[in-house]
């Protein structure tokens, strides 16, 4: 498999992880929750995810985020068949953001956000041969996966924007690459300078 496996510590990375975002939240300049449904690249895939991110420091263009994803009916062809999974992930990303400077109105109410980080797999998922006592395993618990994205945020209000986006994960186990479009919301609490 290409994803790499780390079965028995991914609670506790998940564990520090958590610890350490909290600590930095102590200090938090603009939590922001977001929710975004995605249309996956094969035809009948589809999901929703649910974030939260900050920045690190006053200086506003770098940030961390941490989302729960689910994906439905992401297709595998195995053995001649079409199987479809569920991939149900935490993802750990870093972000810069481009706020371009510009007299005009509209322009000046988006940010251009790059993001990279990865992904750990929540669930597995095995097709299974009960007459031969055989079991073919595409992903599995505690797989790590690279994701990148790349999205546009619309802002309302300081409190409030829309992202347009995509998300890309590089080689999700043996899915390969999978990737999606996403249109979500954003509400932004705590300091509110910038956007």
């Amino acid at each position: 498999m290409s994803g790499i496996k780390f079965p028995t510590i991914v609670s506790v990375l998940l564990k520090f992880v958590s610890t350490s975002f909290l600590v930095m939240h102590l200090s938090a300049n603009a939590l922001e929750p977001s929710v975004q449904v995605h249309k996956g690249d094969q035809s009948g895939a589809y999901g929703v995810s649910f974030g939260l991110s900050d920045s690190f420091t006053k200086q506003k263009e770098f940030n961390w985020a941490v989302s729960y994803n689910r994906l439905e009916d992401v297709n595998v062809n195995w053995n001649n068949d079409d199987i479809n999974f569920s991939l149900d992930t935490i993802d750990f990303t870093l972000s810069y953001r481009h706020y371009p400077k510009s007299y005009n109105t509209f322009l000046k109410s988006l940010i251009f956000e790059f993001q990279a980080g990865v992904g750990v797999a929540l669930t597995e998922n095995k097709f299974s041969w009960p007459e031969l006592d055989e079991e073919k395993f595409f992903s599995e618990q505690g797989d790590v996966n690279g994701v990148l994205g790349f999205s546009v945020h619309k802002s309302f209000s300081k409190e409030v924007s829309m992202q347009l986006g995509v998300k890309h994960y590089i080689d999700y186990s043996e899915f390969g690459g999978v990737s999606s479009v996403f249109l979500g919301f954003t509400y932004r609490f705590g300091r509110q300078g910038g956007y």
